[in-house]
């Protein structure tokens, strides 16, 4: 499919030295202001933040300007995602390695295995906060290979886009799977002085981001050996 939209338009910039004025401004009317409000949102765009909101107000009425500029800003290396709020008329980037420190972590190697619900489409805390039902019964089987605890003010800068790149994360790569039995092996990131936190599991191979919330490990047990190894784990089946 891919192929054959490069190919068509690969036909269509051919054609274009021999479109009419009339045609060629139709076009440019078209991308002009899509175009202009990519470049102010790239332009004000800081690294600094775990996500950021820019207003699309301008287009926003437009669903395939929308969807443009969707595709436009998700080429940029430093966008790991991105979606509109379309009652807000605002469009949010994930920002996919935030200029940010977390210096701060406290590890514990002490492993737990229980049940959880985790989901591929939270983006924030506050979204697997607001969703999270205690007795949902499609539960999955969860290994916690390490707790990582957060102050504060790193652990709500985490909340605001749980999909980054961060280094606590992608240094614990090898922690994060799916074994034979598809029990998902994963880190919990919890705030400092907190029972409350994320279970996440970032899988290599697709770059799928698994996540839930989790008020705390009470309905969890300590474990003392390895469920499994890796090396025998097979990709998840969603």
């Amino acid at each position: 499919m891919k192929q054959e939209r490069k190919t068509h338009f690969e036909s269509l910039m051919a054609k274009l030295e021999n479109f009419r004025e009339e045609e060629i401004r139709v076009l440019q009317e078209y991308l002009e202001p899509v175009f202009e409000v990519r470049e102010k949102i790239l332009s004000s765009f800081s690294n600094e933040k775990a996500s950021s909101r820019f207003s699309v107000g301008e287009i926003s009425d437009e669903l395939m300007y929308v969807n443009l500029l969707e595709d436009l800003l998700q080429t940029d290396e430093r966008i790991s995602e991105c979606r509109m709020d379309f009652d807000a008329c605002d469009m949010i980037l994930c920002h996919k390695q935030p200029e940010h420190s977390y210096n701060s972590m406290k590890t514990s190697e002490q492993k737990y295995e229980g049940t959880a619900a985790l989901n591929l489409f939270y983006r924030e805390l506050g979204d697997a906060m607001f969703y999270y039902n205690p007795d949902e019964p499609n539960k999955g089987c969860v290994v916690i290979e390490k707790v990582i605890s957060l102050s504060d003010e790193d652990f709500w800068f985490f909340g605001e886009n749980i999909r980054q790149e961060a280094s606590f994360i992608t240094d614990n790569a090898e922690l994060q799977y799916f074994d034979q039995q598809m029990t998902l092996h994963c880190l919990f990131i919890q705030k400092e002085d907190a029972e409350f936190g994320v279970l996440i599991s970032r899988d290599e191979k697709s770059g799928e981001v698994y996540s839930g919330y989790l008020p705390n490990l009470d309905q969890f047990q300590e474990i003392e050996c390895e469920i499994s190894e890796k090396e025998d784990c097979l990709e998840p089946q969603m």
